[in-house]
């Protein structure tokens, strides 16, 4: 009986032992992964609103700056602004699955934000007024990201 004791005990304990091992890294890795979606998603729509804050800015420039040719950074900056204003409209779709309720609410704000009437205000303010709006949500959203990711 002694010898069963002697054979068991430490056998069971290495079989806990390895079976919590197991099973906190396992996780341990879903939770990385989780953060580095994250970290992605948030990164995604810094990128996107900073692009269309350079988008407004330029383009509001560029109407006060009248010049016969087109600034060649426009046509540039006018496809990010398109591929940035559909990854934030997917982004505020689908956000409140990886992001924080906080972080899709701001970018649902966003979305529903006052807009000034082109044929009632001179382009370049519209174009001023945008980049206001998306330059408070980008601070809002690296604020909201620093406490999600707990930076």
């Amino acid at each position: 009986m002694n010898d069963w004791l002697t054979i068991s005990v430490p056998a069971a304990t290495a079989v806990a032992a390895a079976y919590l091992s197991a099973k906190w890294t396992t996780a341990r890795a879903y939770e990385q992964r989780w953060r580095e979606r994250k970290e992605k998603a948030y990164s995604d729509i810094v990128e996107a609103l900073y692009d269309m804050i350079l988008y407004f800015d330029l383009t509001a420039a560029e109407y006060m700056t009248t010049r016969d040719e087109e600034n060649p950074k426009l046509a540039e900056f006018r496809a990010r602004y398109t591929e940035a204003n559909l990854k934030i409209q997917r982004l505020t779709d689908i956000g409140a699955f990886v992001i924080s309720e906080e972080s899709a609410s701001v970018l649902m704000d966003l979305r529903k934000r006052p807009k000034l009437e082109w044929n009632e205000n001179p382009p370049w303010e519209v174009y001023e007024e945008e980049s206001r709006h998306f330059r408070e949500a980008l601070s809002a959203i690296k604020r909201c990201a620093k406490r999600d990711l707990k930076i």
